[in-house]
């Protein structure tokens, strides 16, 4: 499941077509579709994610990742943003520290699980969409 995740965020974060729906919550599967265990060996920290209306939560701990709809119990971290920037983000059109500057987005919390937030998630580089060799 986790790999199909991959392969269809190269096309589901370009530009939304009129009556496309997106919500922030189905982010839950892509953090762990997008999670590289090799680059969270070592993290240990619960992340907040608030975007938009929707809120969850990931749990990484040296390699592995949990993610689960809802508010954290004790989380290290916070991240707020909206549903634009999400897909903003995923599409490589800004990045999350572009995002807070432009003040799209904030984060709070401990800032080693903030540092360490960066490089844990590989997104796959977006692609057009439409049928190879059809203009």
């Amino acid at each position: 499941m986790l790999v199909l995740a991959r392969w269809g965020m190269k096309w589901a974060m370009g530009e939304r077509r009129e009556g496309e729906a997106f919500h922030g919550g189905w982010a839950v599967l892509g953090l762990r579709a997008c999670f590289d265990p090799e680059t969270a060996q070592g993290v240990s920290a619960m992340y907040e994610f608030r975007v938009g209306d929707e809120v969850f939560h990931a749990l990484v701990q040296d390699g592995t990742i949990d993610t689960q709809h809802g508010p954290a119990q004790r989380p290290d971290a916070v991240i707020e943003t909206d549903d634009e920037v999400l897909v903003d983000m995923a599409a490589g059109r800004t990045t999350f520290a572009e995002a807070v500057k432009e003040r799209r987005a904030e984060a709070s919390g401990d800032p080693a699980a903030l540092g360490a937030l960066y490089g844990i998630f590989r997104i796959p580089a977006p692609e057009e969409r439409g049928i190879p060799g059809v203009g």
